[in-house]
């Protein structure tokens, strides 16, 4: 299949139709009016033919796009991310450029584009986070089965082009979508779909665990966190118990173990993938982590 260069996702403009002041609205309560005047929320919908798609640019929005029907193919440079296929949504992350290439005759989307995050009922969308304790998969776009109920929601909005048109009508639904997905999913799946939005404040651990496999090092870390160095290491003392260069390493250390009982018994590969030059730095990291040489941790594994 032809993955040529894709056209740019440009979101809708879109204007106001009401000129009421909801400020000191008496029906609504108070996060309502939050998300309906703060937040930035665009609904688009989007079909593709097989082979054709959209580049959506590195921003500062954060996108979940809705595949109805049909299937998206998701490269990020050369690399292929996901492939979301019907009846699924995937949760972009901000300041990543995403192509997005359609694999079926007819594939059709709903995209959602958000910049701030999403209260109700006077709490944040994330107040129930898992504990701290639980393991949330790390991921670039991460995927959800689309919900019935939420399927209707999309399927309906674009159903009036008047309203389709109308800022306020899309604050509304963002609010009445967000409502379904806080009843109708997990907080464990909040925290999975939602990582790109879960900040510090919310749940350290969590922030953490979702993202140091983006750094480098200790103190881009602790950029990503919004921390200063000396803090950012001292709350990271606090939760996890250990220094974060020390927990850093042996979460690769986890890693290349998983990657060698799972049946990788290339020590090349390994090192090509985590970043090791010299097969001599490999196999100190190795002893000095998991307690044997690559070749040893490989022969015991394929011994059993």
């Amino acid at each position: 299949m032809d993955y040529q260069t894709k056209p740019q996702f440009v979101e809708p403009d879109l204007k106001e139709n009401c000129s009421a002041d909801c400020s000191s609205c008496p029906t609504f309560p108070a996060p309502f009016r939050r998300v309906g005047d703060s937040s930035y929320c665009r609904f688009s919908q989007l079909t593709f033919a097989v082979g054709d798609g959209v580049t959506f640019p590195a921003d500062r929005i954060v996108r979940i796009l809705f595949v109805l029907s049909g299937s998206l193919r998701l490269q990020q440079g050369a690399d292929m991310l996901r492939l979301v296929t019907s009846k699924q949504c995937v949760c972009l992350a901000r300041n990543e450029q995403i192509v997005a290439t359609a694999q079926d005759v007819e594939t059709r989307v709903v995209v959602l584009s958000l910049v701030h995050r999403i209260e109700f009922c006077e709490q944040d969308f994330f107040n129930r986070l898992p504990p701290s304790d639980s393991k949330i998969p790390a991921e670039a776009a991460p995927i959800l089965s689309i919900h019935p109920a939420i399927e209707q929601l999309l399927v309906s909005f674009f159903a009036i082009p008047q309203m389709a048109g109308c800022v306020r009508y899309h604050r509304m639904k963002t609010s009445e979508l967000f409502m379904m997905i806080k009843v109708l999913y997990t907080p464990t799946e909040h925290a999975y779909f939602f990582q790109a939005l879960v900040q510090p404040r919310d749940n350290f651990r969590l922030f953490i665990c979702n993202n140091y496999e983006k750094a480098q090092g200790v103190t881009e870390l602790a950029a990503l966190a919004g921390m200063s160095l000396s803090v950012f290491k001292r709350r990271f003392a606090e939760h996890f118990n250990d220094s974060v260069y020390h927990w850093m390493m042996s979460q690769k250390a986890q890693k290349i173990y998983a990657d060698i009982r799972d049946g990788e018994d290339s020590t090349k590969a390994l090192m090509k993938k985590y970043g090791f030059r010299h097969y001599t730095q490999f196999s100190r990291f190795c002893k000095n982590y998991l307690q044997a040489t690559p070749a040893q941790l490989i022969s015991s594994v394929h011994s059993k």
